[in-house]
């Protein structure tokens, strides 16, 4: 059984304003809330400043439109792949220093989309993959990343995507959105706590931004927790800064099933049926 999915936010552990800059003192904060705490986990990480140039660079979200220069689009493909590796291997350092038993896994690898989409058939091989890692005891991490298509040559797959995808399939009673914000901002600057999917407009609540992300934004993450939400029995889902006191409480401790358990300064999503919240 799978009792977390954490999406490690590209955002929360490089600087997403210059090019494939990590900030090492996150990732070692990160990594150190699972020290203790990793059996049944599956992680997930953005690519914040590792990959979103060069994706925005040659449009690769878009596939492939242009009748020229296709080797350059294809370097293109490859030079983001680079990039994603790249900080994947700062990741995976430090998980390994920690002793946490991390392997890694490409989408790329088990994923063709066709005219962008994906079905629950294109998953089955990577389900089947992480299922055999948990049950010899690793823990699986994943990303964002570039996948082939049929039809269009590639396109992108985000985390936050992903997260859901996984969360569908392995019923976790827990995903987290660690990020380098501490939660879903009202527009008076304070945190929402309690995010009633049924209630706030998630439209009001996008983080507005300069910052290059090609696979979305806070926007999205509030988008892909409702659905989460909304689709899978008992899942409590938190959005979260992830180098924070609050996420050593979340993290450190034993998964809290009060369906009023929240903590204060970060956001958790809740759908609201019957004036009763219902995780």
């Amino acid at each position: 059984m799978v009792t977390r999915i954490v999406k490690i936010g590209g955002a929360s552990i490089t600087d997403k304003s210059q090019f494939e800059h990590v900030k090492l003192s996150n990732i070692d904060f990160i990594v150190d809330l699972f020290k203790n705490n990793y059996q049944n986990l599956i992680l997930i990480h953005g690519a914040g400043s590792f990959g979103h140039h060069q994706a925005k660079q040659y449009k690769l979200n878009e596939g492939y439109k242009n009748t020229d220069n296709y080797e350059e689009y294809c370097l293109g493909v490859c030079d983001t792949r680079r990039s994603l590796n790249r900080l994947q291997q700062y990741l995976l350092n430090a998980f390994i220093h920690a002793q946490i038993p991390v392997v890694c896994i490409s989408p790329f690898d088990f994923l063709i989309s066709n005219q962008f989409e994906l079905t629950n058939e294109n998953y089955k091989n990577l389900y089947q993959h992480i299922e055999i890692i948990l049950s010899n005891g690793f823990v699986p991490l994943l990303h964002g990343d570039i996948l082939l298509d049929k039809k269009i040559h590639w396109s992108i797959l985000s985390g936050d995507n992903l997260l859901f995808k996984l969360a569908e399939y392995f019923q976790p009673r827990q995903c987290i959105f660690l990020t380098s914000v501490p939660g879903v901002y009202q527009s008076n600057g304070n945190i929402i706590e309690k995010f009633y999917i049924n209630e706030n407009k998630i439209d009001n609540y996008d983080q507005q931004s300069s910052i290059i992300d090609v696979t979305g934004s806070m926007h999205n993450k509030v988008m892909i927790a409702s659905d989460i939400i909304n689709k899978i029995d008992k899942c409590q889902v938190f959005i979260l800064q992830g180098v924070s006191e609050n996420a050593k409480k979340l993290l450190l401790s034993t998964i809290n099933d009060d369906e009023n358990f929240f903590l204060h300064g970060c956001t958790r999503i809740l759908k609201k049926q019957n004036n009763l919240e219902i995780e």
